[in-house]
């Protein structure tokens, strides 16, 4: 009987502490229902516009002939006055290398064949019908779109120490009229004696193997040929003529043809070095 009493009293006790009121008001039995639904979570991502990638510039590694109808391994053939280096300070020995020919192929001369840009490049320099190199054209090829493998096989120089010209020029040094950049090297290259003035202009892209004239006779020239001349120096050069010591000629145009050939500045090499490249 004992027994029976304490079990009748534990479940009284148990049904009391169920029924008996909590502290925040509600009943102890209030079953709190939890939704098994899970909330719905947010993720911000951050939208960043994509950068364009960067155009990778195509170096040149193309060497193209001078002359229309010639292939750069035939221009050997037709050399008649080769490249010779001048004495420092002086404007003498032969500063490029000239092309000319009578009854080659279907042609009875060189006289009238188009002249091709070698590569691509910026006209910088037009000359009309001065003395010594007639109507000519000056390009510039910065050395930084060249290919290295073309650099190499060019064999390009380093460059030089400039000099004072000899005492015989007769020159008064002064400000260039254009600004040069210093901290790049550019290759310049003169296609001269053209046979009429330029077919292009100053700051025309020009591209390898476009015509910009046609072989011929003015200047100092005694037969239709190409005189083609090859020079290093400092990057944005541009003259607005040059012209040796004559009396046609002006203060400007003697003091270019100084700077240009005398003073290293624009450092000479033989061109055969790069239209010796294979294309």
């Amino acid at each position: 009987m004992k027994k029976l009493g304490f079990i009748c009293s534990a479940i009284l006790c148990v049904a009391f502490a169920c029924s008996s009121p909590a502290v925040d008001g509600t009943s102890e039995n209030t079953v709190e229902i939890r939704s098994s639904t899970p909330r719905p979570t947010f993720r911000v991502e951050l939208s960043t516009t994509p950068t364009p990638p960067m155009e990778t510039p195509t170096l040149q590694s193309l060497v193209c002939s001078p002359l229309g109808g010639e292939t750069l391994q035939e221009l050997t053939e037709i050399i008649t006055q080769p490249f010779k280096t001048p004495r420092a300070t002086q404007d003498d020995g032969h500063h490029g290398v000239d092309f000319a020919f009578y009854r080659r192929k279907e042609l009875m001369s060189i006289d009238g064949l188009p002249i091709l840009s070698t590569l691509d490049g910026k006209v910088v320099t037009i000359i009309s019908d001065k003395y010594p190199y007639g109507n000519a054209i000056i390009i510039e090829t910065q050395l930084d779109s060249l290919s290295p493998d073309l650099i190499e096989k060019i064999r390009i120089p380093e460059v030089q120490p400039t000099v004072a010209p000899d005492p015989k020029f007769n020159w008064t040094p002064g400000e260039f009229s254009m600004k040069l950049d210093t901290s790049k090297k550019s290759l310049y290259i003169v296609y001269a004696h053209l046979k009429y003035p330029a077919e292009v202009s100053v700051n025309d892209f020009i591209k390898c193997g476009q015509r910009i004239g046609q072989v011929g006779s003015t200047g100092d020239s005694t037969n239709p040929h190409l005189h083609f001349e090859t020079r290093i120096g400092p990057s944005g050069a541009s003259f607005d003529s040059m012209a040796y010591y004559t009396a046609q000629s002006t203060a400007s145009e003697r003091y270019n043809y100084v700077i240009w050939r005398v003073t290293n500045l624009f450092q000479l090499f033989d061109p055969m070095q790069l239209l010796s490249v294979d294309g």
